[in-house]
């Protein structure tokens, strides 16, 4: 399973992994955690993504895959 970060980066949200690097740029972080909500689509599990906001505390979040129709 892939890890997923959320970390602002210049006013920006940016998407990680930790094997592919950046996945993309968000204005804020709820469309990150959509996008990252996308890439657990992938293999339908939930993941816990790693939020660092941008005064650099760390958080996290529980991450449903959408839900197929």
């Amino acid at each position: 399973m892939r890890e997923l970060t959320v970390m602002a980066r210049g006013g920006l949200w940016m998407l990680m992994d930790d094997d592919e690097g950046e996945l993309g740029a968000f204005d804020s972080p709820a469309e990150a955690l959509r996008a990252a909500g996308e890439e657990a689509h992938v293999d339908q599990e939930s993941r816990h993504v790693l939020i660092q906001d941008a005064g650099g505390d760390w958080g996290e979040e529980l991450v449903e895959p959408p839900a197929l129709h």
